[in-house]
């Protein structure tokens, strides 16, 4: 299976003008992770293991706290600004598990990780998909297979699967923040079918872009 792949899903069709204005004025919390030291990738919880909106964690994973509760939605998912999320999930044929906005600020980078820490992830029982709805062609995304660098730009309107059991990393030199909505989801058969499906995402032209990274340590300690 391609590391990162582009799903053959419906485009949506509503605008995400408003959805971003308002997400943009919500208070994130910082993801927990020694990636992410300065605190420049947070997100807010749309579904997750808590009414809190901040609590963005799941059991067990990165030491915490949180209680192993019932999935529930937030207040969010019930947001008039946000009815073009509600189009964008409904168009995913899963069952959710959390489903997060995550964002990174503008300038910064997420430095060279795995997320194996989720044992789901890692056995294939949750597929996680992005959903780019604020994005720049200044954004660079980076999956390795081994020691060959993969570079991707990802857009707005399309979903994509991506193996984030393998080392990658984010770097946004565009001026303004990133967001992303990132979809956690159990794995099923439509699912299955949807990342079978021979579409991968063409990635740079090496020969034709710069490398954004020249000069800039990214490399975490995995």
């Amino acid at each position: 299976m391609a590391i990162l792949k582009e799903l053959d899903l419906p485009q949506y069709k509503q605008s995400l003008r408003k959805a971003v204005k308002f997400l943009n004025n919500l208070n994130y919390s910082p993801v927990k992770t020694k990636y992410n030291a300065k605190g420049n990738w947070d997100a807010i919880s749309i579904r997750g293991y808590s009414d809190d909106i901040g609590n963005i964690l799941k059991p067990g994973v990165l030491k915490s706290d949180v209680k192993a509760e019932p999935l529930r939605w937030t207040s969010l998912y019930e947001e008039a600004e946000l009815l073009p999320i509600k189009e964008i999930l409904s168009h995913i044929p899963a069952e959710f598990e959390r489903v997060r906005v995550m964002r990174l600020k503008a300038g910064t980078s997420i430095k060279k990780h795995t997320d194996k820490v989720d044992k789901e992830i890692k056995n294939g029982n949750i597929v996680r998909i992005h959903i780019p709805i604020r994005t720049s062609i200044n954004v660079h995304f980076y999956l390795w297979e081994g020691k060959q660098q993969h570079h991707y730009n990802l857009e707005t309107g399309k979903y994509y699967y991506t193996d984030v059991s393998k080392p990658h990393a984010v770097h946004n030199k565009w001026v303004e923040d990133r967001l992303h909505l990132v979809v956690d989801c159990y794995n099923n058969p439509k699912l299955k079918n949807l990342l079978d499906q021979p579409r991968e995402y063409n990635e740079y032209n090496r020969d034709t872009r710069y490398d954004p990274f020249r000069g800039t340590s990214i490399e975490g300690k995995d």
